[in-house]
């Protein structure tokens, strides 16, 4: 016996791009980051997305490979980002048969006409090139009433886009307009034994030369559930079916009637066929309408670009359609609004684990004989008996397992090449390696010496890539301490030096500080590289440029003196002997040095005083008017700095966002999409959702106005 839980859960759920997903709460915490947890959070056994819009070489590992679930993809043959569904379905139920498309061309289940015919009783077995493939059956006919390629009803309605009637097309017609309805990735179906479910995605009237292609789907999608019945199978259909069939489905009908100039609002081709599509009239129920009779607002899709979700201006597009066999075996049907990552919302069905049928005349009455000679443990009459010859309860649990089934199906994306480790995707080569894992320690090998005794590691020479440097070696800002003073010695004898230790020129040294000093081995040759002070302000690295208009403090150019005679005196004494020019160079450096301590030494004026204290942050801007000739003309700071500086914020500042005269409240700003003179341009309108009863001001104070501002009113067209 399979562990199956005791109810079953079915999902449908246009998510308009599978991967934005994770972008939207609470997909995008932490808790759901991965597609598993997304998966779980929606809670169901079979879950049917629409308009995935991915192809198949852009399918990552995380989509396809969910743990807990088999996945069954479907893709645009040629456009990207387009159309597309997925089902995904958890480990524990097994499936007789999955294909993609509606009418079998691509399962190979229908035949070429002129070539050798293929059987389509349930069951049989084909073995195509992936290997064998059991059918769902119901295949349609070649015969299929159908309207045909767009370029022949204009022909015959001499370039009217209104189609003509269906007729029967020829074969070969047909099987081209097949192909055609099944390679845009909008159906799969899979056979659990019990039922046959599809997941589709039906085309939309974008315009009206997309209408005999939507009819011509929705005619062949009535041939195969016709068909499937006639051969005994239970049918479920799921998915985004892209028509509105009453007035209690749609937002503003009334709206809708103005602006089409129809009376009659279930008076268009796609309802008219939906509608008879249905009960009493057609062979499907609508699950939704069997539990919910009569309810308004029950709407599943919202224009998210008008913000029409928070007043429940929508429509409902998406539905679980049924045969009536089906339908006592559910207990609920429902919507989930509140779950979001799409501007169409889940609508959710559960069975029940269990179910009481009723038993034909002939069985009741032989059930009852039995249970008047029953009697219990105690040799009494059984009374319970009774009520098992009238009603005999069926577990799903028990159906489901009756028929079978395997996880091993060549349309599982476990199965694809590209998962499946035949065959790596471009994709592939382009990635981030994932983080390399420890190795796997050997329990029987010897234990790690301890880390005094390990042999000490010589530095890595391999060549390193070369990146570009944003600091000179000399400048390089330091990150943790500014080293001590430095103290370099002017004696013209050469210091004495250790002749170091051989080492290979191949191994660079660590650096060896002596001091402040930093010396360095490269390749057999020491180089000095003198530090700066601790009390220099350039031992920070780059100089900030207000430190070019501050002056000195005494300190500072003290040391700056020292250390430029210094220097000079390094240069004098490397010099020859005879060198008298030096030697009176640095007699006066000496003489200039000895004059600036005493100016130095004489007490400063408190201006003065905080002048040259003050750091470089501090910058003022009157300290143009110092050196900068008719700056107090120019640059007047002292008489309108605030005014200077509101100008300039003023100048910068983003137009405050207006208001609405109705509602008093803050505006929204949209941009133009369309092409045309004010493609580009944004403009603002009132922030609250759209109402039902249009954008005229004063009819309902909850939703939006007519108010309109163009950002730019002055723009030139």
């Amino acid at each position: 016996m399979s562990s199956l839980p005791l109810t079953m859960k079915f999902m449908t759920w246009n998510v308009n791009g599978i991967r934005a997903l994770t972008q939207y709460h609470p997909y995008c915490d932490d808790l759901h980051k991965n597609y598993r947890e997304i998966l779980d959070y929606l809670d169901a056994d079979i879950i049917c997305l629409q308009e995935t819009k991915i192809t198949r070489s852009k399918l990552e590992s995380d989509l396809a490979l969910v743990p807990g679930y088999d996945s069954y993809w479907s893709f645009h043959r040629t456009k990207s980002g387009y159309s597309g569904v997925v089902i995904y379905v958890k480990e524990h139920l097994k499936l007789l048969a999955a294909e993609e498309g509606i009418s079998g061309i691509l399962s190979g289940n229908v035949a070429m006409p002129g070539s050798d015919s293929i059987s389509a009783s349930p069951g049989s077995l084909l073995t195509p090139t992936n290997g064998p493939v059991r059918k769902v059956g119901g295949y349609p006919r070649l015969q299929t009433e159908m309207y045909g390629p767009l370029e022949d009803i204009l022909e015959e309605e001499n370039d009217s886009w209104t189609p003509p009637p269906p007729k029967l097309l020829s074969p070969a017609a047909t099987f081209a307009r097949f192909q055609e309805l099944d390679s845009e990735g909008r159906g799969l179906i899979l056979d659990f034994g019990f039922f046959v479910l599809f997941n589709l995605y039906c085309p939309n009237e974008t315009d009206e030369t997309r209408l005999p292609f939507k009819m011509d789907y929705y005619h062949v999608l009535e041939a195969r559930v016709r068909e499937l019945i006639q051969e005994g199978r239970e049918v479920m259909v799921l998915g985004d079916m892209n028509v509105v069939p009453t007035e209690l489905d749609h937002c503003d009908p009334e709206k809708w009637k103005k602006e089409t100039g129809c009376d009659d609002f279930g008076n268009t081709q796609p309802r008219r066929w939906f509608n008879s599509f249905l009960a009493p009239k057609g062979p499907l129920t609508d699950l939704y309408r069997v539990f919910h009779e009569g309810e308004k607002g029950a709407f599943t899709c919202w224009n998210t670009k008008i913000n029409a979700r928070p007043s429940n201006y929508g429509t409902r597009l998406d539905f679980i359609l049924v045969t009536s066999g089906l339908v006592p075996w559910f207990k609920s049907c429902d919507r989930r609004p509140q779950v979001v990552g799409s501007d169409h919302c889940p609508v959710v069905a559960e069975m029940y684990a269990e179910l009481a049928l009723e038993k034909s005349p002939v069985e009741r009455d032989q059930g009852l004989q039995a249970a008047a000679f029953a009697t219990d443990s105690k040799g009494d009459l059984d009374t319970g008996m009774s009520d098992v010859a009238l009603d005999s309860k069926r577990r799903l649990r028990d159906i489901l397992d009756s028929y079978g089934g395997s996880n091993d199906h060549t349309l599982a994306a476990k199965y694809f090449d590209e998962f499946s480790g035949k065959q790596q995707k471009l994709s592939m080569f382009f990635k981030k390696p994932a983080a390399s894992l420890a190795p796997a320690t050997n329990p029987h090998s010897p234990p790690p010496p301890p880390a005094e005794k390990r042999p000490a590691q010589l530095p890595d020479t391999s060549p390193q890539p070369k990146k570009k440097l944003f600091f000179s070696p000399d400048q390089s800002p330091s990150k943790d301490h500014v080293p001590p003073p430095t103290h370099v010695s002017t004696s013209t004898s050469p210091p004495s030096v250790t002749p170091p230790s051989p080492i290979p020129s191949n191994v660079q040294q660590a650096p060896k500080k002596n001091g402040g000093a930093t010396i360095r081995s490269t390749g057999g040759k020491a180089t000095k590289k003198v530090t700066a002070g601790a009390g220099s302000k350039s031992s920070g690295g780059q100089q900030s440029m207000l430190s070019f208009f501050s002056s000195p403090s005494p300190k500072t150019a003290k040391e700056s003196t020292s250390t430029a005679k210094e220097e000079f005196g390094s240069k004098s004494s490397a010099s020859t002997p005879g060198n008298s020019l030096s030697q009176s160079a640095a007699d006066m450096l000496s003489q200039s040095s000895v004059a600036s301590a005493s100016q130095q030494s004489q007490p400063l004026s408190q201006s003065e005083e905080d002048s040259q204290t003050s750091t470089p942050s501090t910058f003022r801007p009157s300290d143009f008017a110092d050196w900068i000739p008719g700056s107090n003309e120019i640059m007047p700071f002292q008489s309108n700095a605030e005014e200077t500086t509101s100008t300039w914020q003023n100048l910068f500042q983003p137009r405050q966002i207006p208001k609405c005269r109705f509602h008093n409240v803050a505006c929204t700003e949209y941009t133009v999409n369309k092409k045309g003179p004010n493609k580009g341009r944004r403009f603002f309108l009132c922030s609250l959702p759209v109402g039902a009863e249009g954008d005229a001001i004063g009819q309902k104070p909850e939703f939006r106005c007519d108010y309109f501002e163009w950002r730019n009113p002055d723009r030139k067209k």
